[in-house]
């Protein structure tokens, strides 16, 4: 499934409790698991994606049954017609025709990343190259993409206006990255 029409990502404090509301949901829901991640500090990550009311069902059940009865369910997120790419980014899939300038974003939260990457391809014709979530990041992300320096550049405006006050790490605009550069980043 390359075109998702929604993504929902879910975040657990414990994993044993996610691990099972994540198979229950595979099993229950017609959805894709696109990212299933444990992440510091013992917490775990899932992102779903298909079918939006697929999607939304899923979630919604995740809620019910997994955040008021045991609190292990700390928080969610849903993304209703992600932007193309987004889901490849996650999976660090993307294919890449060309290498040009990098725009990199680091944000506080994963749910926030998602944002951001949705914003950045939405606003300006950039290729999402990946999204890394929490894992070694104490709980940042980090997105790389690339395209023009003019279309980075809108991209990287456009989010820092999208996202809340204080979500937003850093943005850095690389005009020209050296290869090594680029082969550090695959």
């Amino acid at each position: 499934m390359n075109d998702e029409r929604a993504l929902a990502m879910l975040e657990y404090k414990s994993i044993g409790w996610g691990l099972e509301c994540t198979d229950k949901l595979l099993k229950g829901f017609p959805v894709e698991l696109i990212l299933l991640r444990v992440v510091c500090p013992g917490k775990l990550l899932s992102a779903i994606a298909g079918e939006t009311a697929a999607v939304w069902g899923a979630l919604q059940y995740a809620r019910n049954e997994y955040l008021a009865p045991n609190l292990t369910y700390i928080d969610d997120f849903f993304l209703g017609n992600p932007a193309p790419g987004l889901g490849q980014a996650l999976r660090a899939t993307a294919p890449i025709r060309e290498l040009d300038a990098l725009g990199i974003i680091e944000t506080f939260t994963a749910s926030s990343a998602l944002v951001a990457a949705d914003t950045a391809a939405k606003a300006a014709l950039v290729t999402l190259v990946t999204i890394h979530l929490a894992r070694g990041l104490g709980g940042k992300a980090h997105i790389y993409l690339t395209g023009s320096v003019g279309a980075v550049e809108a991209a990287l405006e456009a989010v820092e206006k999208r996202l809340e006050p204080g979500l937003l790490a850093h943005k850095a605009l690389l005009a020209s990255p050296s290869p090594v550069t680029w082969s550090a980043i695959f």
